[in-house]
């Protein structure tokens, strides 16, 4: 006589797949606290897809963890050292760490003409400045004011930046166009904004 069985009650399912499985699901649903403990226990448990630690270092910088985002994507760029996206996450972790050069290193690799990280122009014009290069922070502000024409805070960053180079008739311009967009900018403090 012929039964039907289920296939779980023949095997156990691969509790690494099932951790990255889980991982995946929350991390689509933006739960991506929960999402990075499963991806860690898939990659303990021989999970080798190198998506994972993409995945996994996503979840570690939104968190805030930047020094365990840092270890996955540098994994992820000596193993693809041309892909721009992850050039422009470990970019990103190192300028919200504060390490500029490395910032400006890595933000500086990603093609000019490269259609994603735009964005990169308003964090490289605040490095430069950061560095007292406010030639490249004029040059890289422009660019970024030009891709993000109705964004405050880039306005008033380049205001500052404006101002820094010497420029004080369109430093003005600037702050005024920024607290248009934004009234409370009309009283900030000159200070570069991150």
């Amino acid at each position: 006589m012929y039964t039907m069985t289920s296939r779980t009650d023949n095997r156990a399912e691969d509790p690494a797949k099932k951790a990255y499985i889980e991982g995946l699901k929350r991390y689509r649903d933006g739960d991506l606290k929960e999402a990075c403990g499963f991806f860690t226990t898939a990659i303990t448990g021989g999970i080798t897809d190198f998506d994972i630690l993409y995945y996994r270092g996503m979840c570690h910088l939104d968190a805030g963890r930047y020094s365990e985002a840092l270890t996955d994507f540098e994994v992820l760029i000596r193993q693809h050292p041309d892909n721009a996206e992850y050039i422009f996450r470990r970019g990103f972790i190192r300028y919200k760490t504060g390490d500029v050069t490395g910032a400006i290193s890595d933000l500086i690799l990603i093609p000019p003409d490269h259609p994603d990280f735009s964005i990169r122009w308003h964090y490289l014009s605040v490095l430069y400045y950061k560095a007292g290069d406010y030639n490249a922070a004029l040059e890289a502000i422009e660019k970024a004011l030009s891709l993000f024409p109705t964004m405050p805070k880039i306005w008033f960053n380049a205001g500052i930046i404006m101002q820094a180079g010497g420029l004080s008739d369109r430093a003005d311009l600037a702050f005024t166009t920024a607290a248009r967009l934004e009234p409370k900018l009309a009283s900030a403090r000159h200070e570069i904004l991150e």
